[in-house]
C-alpha cells in the first residue's frame, strides 16, 4: 500500500472519528436551543459563518501571505468549531450546552459554506496561477460523509444507547485526540523541511486571528447583553475551530501539504490563545451554587 492510499484512508477514517466521537455528545434537543436562546445562538453562528471568515481574508491580505498559505488561513476560518471547545468552555465556567449546540449546527451548516469559501479565496490569492481547484458538489457530498453521516450516527446511539454513549464516548475522545496528534505530526514530517520557516511566517497571523476573534466574539456578545457565561463560550467557539477538518480537505481535496500548514500551526497555537478566554471565564464568573441537598423527611406524629 503506498503512502498516498494510507494518507488517502487515514485522513477520511481520522476525521469520521472525531465527528462520531461529538455525535456521541449530541442529542436532538441541542439543536432546537436556537428557538429556547435565538439570539445567543444567532451571535455566535454569525461571528463563525460571516465574522470569522472575513477576519481570515482580512488578515492574509494585511500580512501579504503566500497565495498557498492565504488559502490555507481562509480554510481554517470556514470549518466548523472544534471539538475541544466544548471542554474548554466548561473549564472557563462558560455555557456548555450553548457550546455543544454551536459546534452542531456550524457543522452542519459548514457542510454548505465551506466550499464557496474556499473556492472564493482560491480565486482571490491564486487566480489563474495554479491547478488547484474546488468541486463544489463533490466537495460537499465528501464533507456530508466525513462530517455529517458520522455526526449523525454518533447522535443515533445517543438517542438509542445513552449510557452505552457515555462510556464510549470518554474512550473516544482520548482516541480522537491521539488521532489528531497523529495527523498534525504526520503533516509537520512531511513537510519537514519548511516547517520552521512556515510557523515563522504564520505564528504570528494565526495569534491574532485566534485571539482578535475570541474577542470580537466575547465583545459582541457582551454588546447584545448576554451573560457572561454566553459570551465566554461564544469567544471560545470562534477562536478554536476543527484543525483536523482543515488539514484533511487541504490535502484530501486540494490536494497541497502547504495549504494545509495553516491549520497545523493554528490547531497547537489555539490551545493556548484560547486559555485566554478560560483564564477570563474562571476569573469573573463565580462557581455555580451546588443544588441543595434535599430537606429530611419529617417524622410521622406518633
Amino acid at each position: 500500500m503506498t503512502a498516498q492510499t494510507i494518507v488517502a484512508i487515514f485522513i477520511p477514517a481520522t476525521l469520521a472519528v472525531i465527528m462520531f466521537t461529538m455525535g456521541l455528545g449530541l442529542r436532538v434537543v441541542d439543536f432546537k436551543r436556537v428557538m429556547v436562546e435565538p439570539t445567543a445562538v444567532a451571535v455566535g453562528l454569525v461571528n463563525q459563518l460571516v465574522v470569522l471568515p472575513a477576519a481570515g481574508f482580512l488578515l492574509a491580505w494585511a500580512f501579504a501571505l503566500p497565495p498557498p498559505m492565504a488559502v490555507g488561513f481562509v480554510l481554517i476560518t470556514a470549518c466548523p468549531g472544534g471539538p475541544s471547545s466544548n471542554l474548554y468552555s466548561n473549564l472557563a465556567r462558560g455555557d456548555t450546552a450553548l457550546s455543544v449546540t454551536l459546534t452542531a449546527l456550524s457543522g452542519v451548516a459548514t457542510m454548505v459554506t465551506i466550499p464557496f469559501v474556499v473556492g472564493l479565496a482560491l480565486d482571490t490569492f491564486m487566480g489563474t496561477a495554479t491547478d488547484i481547484t474546488i468541486d463544489v458538489g463533490s466537495t460537499v457530498v465528501q464533507l456530508l460523509f466525513i462530517v455529517g453521516v458520522p455526526l449523525a450516527l454518533g447522535m443515533f446511539v445517543r438517542a438509542h444507547r445513552p449510557t452505552k454513549a457515555e462510556v464510549a464516548e470518554k474512550h473516544l475522545k482520548r482516541v480522537a485526540v491521539g488521532l489528531l496528534l497523529v495527523l498534525i505530526i504526520g503533516a509537520i514530517a512531511k513537510e519537514r523541511t519548511r516547517v520552521a520557516e512556515q510557523f515563522t511566517t504564520l505564528g504570528i497571523p494565526v495569534l491574532v486571528l485566534s485571539l482578535g476573534t475570541i474577542m470580537l466574539g466575547l465583545l459582541s456578545a457582551l454588546a447584545f447583553r448576554l451573560p457572561l457565561r454566553q459570551a465566554v463560550t461564544i469567544g471560545i467557539e470562534v477562536g478554536m475551530q476543527n484543525a483536523a477538518l482543515g488539514i484533511g480537505l487541504a490535502i484530501n481535496v486540494l490536494g497541497s501539504e502547504e495549504i494545509a500548514m495553516p491549520a497545523v500551526v493554528y490547531g497547537i497555537l489555539a490551545y493556548f490563545t484560547c486559555a485566554v478566554a478560560l483564564a477570563i471565564g474562571r476569573r469573573f464568573i463565580p462557581h455555580h451554587d451546588a443544588p441543595a441537598a434535599p430537606a429530611p423527611a419529617r417524622r410521622r406524629a406518633s
